[in-house]
């Protein structure tokens, strides 16, 4: 079996495979924060007005949507003001655009359709492999992670992520003269976790990069380093929080990330599946040598574990 991995096959999954209410269900709360209305009502209050041409809330919360996850977890509250001036740049080079008639344009009919044609891929893709998914199958895919996850040990930990080893001795001699660990991490960390005292919440040992993680599982719940620990982001001090066993969650709210889990191994055998029956011919870069399909898998690179 010839199997191919897609660039933006993931894309695909999850924007086609989730229903609209797990995907609602799923950033309900982050929208929550700006909007109270219903879809409907979101489509008709107007947030900004170019030329007259209005805006409306529906657009900022597209566009909010198309954020990445990392970024969409601070909340739209968070992102409002830039993502209005984004929506009223976009509407303003638009509506400009259109007065030169540029719908009509020759480069914008080709863009128009590459775009149509993404979208029935994507359509025509997502369509077989819903098909495809079952409500025992999330259940069995359920219960292998859970077998693989439950009662594995992780740890909570906050950690002050620095620049030199000098530095990271300085907030250690900070610490054991009794300064706030959190404190300190929100005043001279650089991570992305400074703004909430270094929290990485709870994690297992092989979702850090192995010098973090080795130093995080040796110690006690209280204690911090008493080295800096160095990592290909910097050199961290790190305090352990707590220690306890995982367990996983119900299987409803997993539900969401197995129906793109499973549909991310269906549409890999869909796509090979239809290949096998379609009739292919395949050249060289200068398009006078036959080439043969690849026999083994060609997936996109591994994505590096996260920094926190």
């Amino acid at each position: 079996m010839v199997r191919v991995a897609l660039f933006g096959m993931a894309a695909i999954v999850s924007f086609t495979l989730l229903s609209s209410k797990e995907s609602l269900a799923e950033e309900g709360v982050l929208l929550s924060q700006s909007t109270s209305g219903t879809t409907g009502a979101a489509k008709k209050i107007v947030v900004a007005r170019v030329v007259g041409e209005p805006i409306y809330q529906q657009d900022i919360i597209s566009a909010f949507r198309a954020l990445p996850p990392r970024v969409r977890r601070a909340g739209l509250n968070r992102h409002y003001s830039s993502l209005l001036e984004s929506v009223i740049v976009a509407k303003m080079l638009t509506l400009y655009g259109r007065r030169l008639k540029l719908e009509n344009d020759p480069r914008v009919k080709r863009q128009l359709k590459r775009a149509e044609d993404a979208l029935v891929r994507d359509v025509y893709l997502g369509d077989l492999v819903r098909k495809q998914i079952t409500d025992k199958i999330l259940r069995d895919e359920y219960k292998i992670l859970a077998k693989r996850n439950e009662g594995i040990e992780e740890v909570r930990a906050r950690h002050v992520l620095l620049q030199t080893e000098s530095k990271a001795k300085e907030i250690i001699n900070f610490i054991n003269t009794g300064q706030n660990f959190a404190e300190l991490a929100k005043k001279y960390s650089i991570g992305r976790t400074a703004s909430r005292g270094g929290d990485l919440n709870y994690f297992k040992r092989d979702e850090m990069v192995k010098p973090f993680s080795d130093a995080a599982f040796a110690l006690k719940v209280g204690q911090v380093t008493q080295k800096p620990v160095k990592s290909d982001f910097g050199w961290h001090v790190i305090k352990l929080e707590d220690r306890r066993k995982r367990k996983m969650p119900t299987f409803e709210k997993m539900r969401p990330m197995l129906r793109q889990k499973v549909g991310q191994k269906f549409s890999n055998q869909v796509v090979s599946d239809l290949l096998a029956q379609t009739k292919v011919q395949r050249f060289s870069f200068d398009g006078k040598t036959a080439r043969a399909a690849p026999q083994e898998s060609v997936s996109p690179p591994a994505a590096p574990k996260p920094s926190r």
